[in-house]
Parts: C-alpha cells; sequence; structure tokens
C-alpha cells in the first residue's frame, strides 16, 4: 500500500504539503505508511535505538534538537534553480544530514524519497528516478552519514535532475524498492574502498538502474503528459521558497558545518545490520 500512497502524492503533493519543514515530513511518513504503521508520522521514543550499515542513528533524545539543526539548513540553504549540478550537491547534503538522524522507527527512505523530489520540484527540478540506481543513493546516503563526504551521494542522484516538466510522470512510485544485484551493503563497503583509494565520487559505477512495473492499484486515467501539463501550471505563481533560491547565496556545500556528526552519532561495530541495508 505504501507504493500505492507515493503514487497518489506525485499525482497531487498537496495531500501531504508544507513549508520543507519537519512537520512536511511528517506528514508524507503519516501519509505514506497510514495503512501500514499505527504511529506512522511519530518520532522514534527513547527506547527506539535504529542502526542500518554497521552505524547506530541520532539516539532518540537527541533527535528534536538535531531536526532542528538539519531543517533549519534546509530552510536557509535550498536548492539553486540556475545549476543542477549545484542544486543536487545541496539535497544530498541535507539528505545525508537527515539519514544521520532517521527520525522514524522505519519508513525513512520512502518519506525522505518522497520529501525530497518534492523540494528540488519547488526549486524547478524534477527527478527521473528510473535513471537512479535506489539501492545506490541508500549506500551513498549512509557514506554521508560516515564520513560527510555527501558527494557519492550527489553523483547517484545527478543523473536523474532535469529540468521540471521534463522527466516522465510517476517514476518515483514506479522505482519504489528498486535493488541493485548487489545489496546496498555491497555498494556502502565498495563506496568505502573507492574513498579510501583517494578516487572521485563522480568514478564509481554503481548497477544502472532497471524499469519496474507500476505499483498495484495505480492504473490511472491520468497520462503522463496530463500531468506534467498540470504540475506545470501549479508553478505558474513562485513560491516564496524559489524566489529565495533564486537570490545568490554561497554555496552551502563548500562550507564547513559545525553541527555535523556530535557525539551520539556513534558507530555500532558488533552489528551486520545486512537486514537493515535495504529502503526502509
Amino acid at each position: 500500500m505504501a507504493a500505492a500512497r507515493i503514487w497518489q502524492l506525485e499525482v497531487d503533493p498537496g495531500l501531504a504539503g508544507g513549508d520543507f519543514d519537519f512537520a512536511h515530513l511528517q506528514r508524507i511518513h503519516a501519509y505514506i505508511l497510514q495503512d501500514v504503521y499505527p504511529w506512522a508520522g511519530h518520532i522514534r521514543s527513547a527506547t527506539q535505538d535504529t542502526t542500518a550499515m554497521g552505524l547506530a542513528h541520532c539516539r532518540p533524545q537527541f533527535i528534536p534538537n538535531q531536526l532542528g539543526v538539519v531543517f533549519g539548513a534546509i530552510e536557509r540553504h535550498r536548492p539553486t534553480p540556475a545549476d543542477p549540478d549545484l542544486a543536487t550537491a545541496t539535497v544530498a547534503e541535507h539528505w545525508g544530514e537527515l539519514t544521520a538522524v532517521h527520525p522514524f522507527r522505519d519508513g525513512n527512505s520512502r518519506s525522505q524519497r518522497v520529501f525530497f523530489n518534492q523540494y528540488l520540484a519547488d526549486a524547478g527540478w524534477d527527478i527521473d528516478w528510473t535513471q537512479v540506481n535506489a539501492s545506490a543513493v541508500h549506500a551513498a546516503r549512509h557514506i554521508a552519514m560516515a564520513t560527510t563526504d555527501s558527494t557519492f551521494l550527489a553523483a547517484e542522484l545527478r543523473p536523474g535532475v532535469v529540468p521540471f516538466g521534463t522527466a516522465p510522470a510517476l517514476t518515483l512510485s514506479r522505482t519504489e524498492g528498486h535493488r541493485d544485484t548487489r545489496t546496498a551493503v555491497q555498494l556502502f563497503e565498495a563506496m568505502k574502498v573507492h574513498k579510501r583509494a583517494g578516487l572521485p565520487a563522480s568514478s564509481f559505477q554503481s548497477a544502472p538502474p532497471s524499469p519496474r512495473p507500476d505499483p498495484p492499484g495505480t492504473s490511472s486515467a491520468v497520462t503522463s503528459a496530463a500531468l506534467r501539463a498540470a504540475r506545470l501550471a501549479g508553478r505558474d505563481h513562485p513560491t516564496a521558497a524559489r524566489e529565495a533560491a533564486a537570490r545568490p547565496t554561497t554555496d552551502p556545500t563548500q562550507q564547513a558545518n559545525p553541527n555535523r556528526r556530535p557525539a551520539h552519532y556513534r558507530r555500532d561495530p558488533g552489528r551486520d545490520n545486512t537486514s537493515e541495508a535495504g529502503y526502509d
């Protein structure tokens, strides 16, 4: 059902819209997982520690403070509407930080894909998710979490970033749950080796994505052309966010972030975490 809910948000983002703050992400999470979890949209409680890739996410007691840091940056440093490389780098920086916080018990990846898809759209960009390897993105997000290097994530996202209205419709829901033949854990380890060798993220080769069928329950009379036309029509009046993004700003990806990796993020070498490496 979550894939069908994501499809609904692609057709009508207003079903769980917002101003790109944490309340917005909560609405997305609650909407897409309303049929799965009674706690959809709620922050992890004090006893709910989570890990992935051998890394522990933010401890529950620190989540509210860290959400303030991350979403403060998301508000202040928006993707530029002028340069797809810089726009992608900005999103990758924010997504790596949000990966470390991991505010929900489950469904973080699914809700964040929708959130950042809308975030880029607000700045004038689409993501053609058929051109993005979801497992490699998952691995690269944790590289960003572990090393503060978001360039691997930017490199994995960049092939799909195109001007708004030019991507095929509904690619987010159609690629939900995509897997590389290698697991996300293997990709994570391969990226670490690549980085330790001093090689640039742009030269890392993940497997190309493959097409998937539409999620169940999503057949509709809405054609791709009609949906793109509707989305473009909704952009006739630029939002304050897009106007702010259009103003010249210093590229945040080139700045040191003093709030990154506080002491309550810790490595958990005693766990394999293979079962947690998939799309959550």
